[in-house]
């Protein structure tokens, strides 16, 4: 199978379009779940892309609990003002995003510059900044001085939204449990089916309570980088770079062009050829096993009797055949595997294996003796079916419960014992009757449980006479759910075998007191199993245990020949 066939993995990018324009044109990397990314990656990106793109970072102050946001009170003299996100930017990103035109007093952040600061202009307002009548602005946060070089309006930062869609604002989930993505979601976000649908369950703080910094300085102060936009100067080959990024990090990747805006996703895809070259030794390989197992089913009728004798149901002698199917399958993969890997391993540098390589550690390999195990259980059903079929002693599968006449339902188990062992399985029964006295859990509760000796007739034979007369044990029994309130009368009667008198078989009566009658009759049927169950227990007892249940039945009643119609 291995040699038939080729597994490739391969590398397939997608490019859907997520919006028709363009806030404006380059690249953002970013995760879909706002995740932080690791800070080497926007190192790797400035040495990549240093000579012919702007690359510009943004960081977000966060709380451990995402649920709610960075309180940051602003001093300026004897005012204060309290803002909810602190975002971290730099020095070339107007060049990428035109964000210094939300600015209404003041300028953007000088290069290099580590505590500069801007505020929206409602902060100003609040704390009496006015950067056109003060040469230099001071306000103290984190026990810091920080310089007010701009002024911006909070709504324009609000408005201003990225290639995602998104404001650079940082973002506050509502409830802790909508920060984890499921795998499912995970996928269709890398997709791009869902990424709006996501974007819904959490909210952007304000422009006007929001400040702007350095991002070396929010770094340094506990910042996370949240994503990196890169713009570059050469508009040709920016889908190849994009395809690239993609490939590198694996991460969502939105790339503004003059069409719109479009959602990258790079995943492996897994092609098979050769496919229809196995599809013959298959089929050879099926009727082959199919072949030599009806043959076994046929070739061990007695075997299958002897199993159907001793208690096995139809469906345990299929399983047998699916067992030992299995088996061979699991014993013939392994052995030729290892005897795969000892001759790749002896004609490796043989010129007979010149140019082969082989790779028996590949899922390829699990794969292939997968598929072997599958064909032969698919081989294997037919034949376990006809085993099924040749141990079914009768034409029913399965023992069912005869219907009622009225509130009796009378049926023969079909168990037959000796003559001289009723006393030992009526003293069995009786105690396991006895042991359901009062109680309010299992399959049934019992009451008022009595044993009863049948005089034995004039006409009964010597040997009958001396070995004791049959035997009657009633009982009164709830079923459960014992809420459903049914409630019957169990006779079970010890008589004589018609044709061997030797021998003795049990009838059971059971007459419905109270209950309806369609739940008594269905329920009915698992008590009736547990009570064949308990005689094949008595039948697998040691014959030490068999004597000492006849002392368990209590001194019974004896009762004449002419009362027994009244009891």
């Amino acid at each position: 199978i291995m040699s038939f066939t080729t597994v490739k993995t391969s590398r397939q990018h997608s490019r859907i379009l997520y919006q028709p324009s363009a806030p404006y044109q380059g690249i953002l990397l970013k995760n879909v779940n706002w995740d932080s990314l690791p800070p080497e990656a926007l190192g790797v990106l400035t040495n990549t892309f240093a000579a012919t793109s702007w690359v510009v970072p943004r960081v977000w102050l966060e709380n451990d609990d995402r649920t709610r946001p960075t309180r940051v009170p602003v001093a300026y003299g004897n005012r204060q003002y309290t803002c909810f996100g602190t975002i971290g930017l730099s020095a070339d990103e107007p060049h990428v995003t035109g964000m210094d035109t939300i600015l209404v007093q003041g300028r953007w952040i000088n290069p290099g510059a580590l505590n500069e600061v801007l505020v929206p202009n409602r902060m100003a307002r609040t704390l009496g900044i006015n950067l056109t009548q003060q040469k230099k602005s001071r306000v103290v946060f984190w026990g810091q001085t920080f310089e007010v070089v701009g002024i911006f309006d909070g709504e324009r930062l609000q408005k201003r939204v990225d290639l995602d869609g998104e404001p650079l604002t940082p973002a506050i989930f509502p409830r802790e449990t909508t920060t984890a993505l499921t795998e499912v979601e995970m996928e269709a976000m890398e997709s791009g089916q869902d990424v709006r649908a996501f974007q819904s369950r959490y909210e952007h703080i304000p422009g006007h309570r929001t400040l702007i910094m350095p991002h070396k300085t929010l770094m340094a102060a506990g910042g996370q980088l949240k994503d990196i936009a890169i713009r570059t100067r050469e508009l040709d080959n920016r889908t190849m770079t994009a395809e690239n990024l993609v490939d590198r990090f694996g991460l969502a990747l939105f790339s503004g062009e003059p069409q719109g805006t479009f959602l990258y996703h790079a995943g492996d895809v897994i092609s098979y050829s050769g496919a229809p070259n196995i599809i013959i030794p298959l089929l050879i390989s099926v009727f082959i096993v199919l072949n030599t197992m009806i043959g076994s089913v046929y070739e061990r009728k007695r075997e299958i009797g002897i199993y159907t004798s001793i208690g096995l149901a139809p469906s345990h002698v299929a399983f047998l055949f699916i067992a030992e199917a299995m088996a061979f399958a699991v014993l013939s993969s392994v052995m030729g595997y290892l005897l795969a890997q000892t001759s790749a391993g002896i004609m490796a540098d043989t010129s007979l294996w010149a140019g082969i390589t082989v790779n028996y550690s590949s899922l390829s390999g699990v794969a292939a003796m997968a598929l072997v195990i599958l064909v032969v259980l698919v081989s294997v059903i037919y034949p376990a079916r006809v085993a099924a079929q040749i141990a079914i002693p009768d034409v029913n599968r399965s023992w069912k419960l005869p219907a009622a006449t009225g509130n009796r339902l009378t049926l023969k188990l079909p168990f037959l014992l000796k003559r001289h062992e009723h006393r030992s399985v009526g003293g069995f029964l009786h105690n396991f009757f006895q042991s359901h006295l009062d109680v309010s859990h299992g399959l049934f509760s019992t009451g008022n449980v009595k044993a009863f000796i049948n005089a034995p007739e004039k006409k009964a034979t010597d040997s009958i006479q001396t070995n004791g007369a049959p035997l009657r044990i009633s009982s009164k029994v709830w079923l459960a759910p014992f809420d459903l309130g049914i409630m019957q009368t169990v006779e079970l009667t010890f008589v004589a075998v018609a044709q061997e008198p030797q021998f003795l078989e049990i009838n059971i009566s059971l007459s419905r007191q109270s209950g309806e009658a369609n739940a008594w009759h269905r329920i009915n049927k698992a008590f009736l199993h547990h009570l064949r169950r308990q005689l094949l227990i008595w039948r697998s007892m040691s014959e030490s245990e068999k004597l000492d249940c006849e002392k368990l039945l209590p001194e019974a009643t004896t009762v004449p020949s002419h009362e027994r119609d009244g009891l």
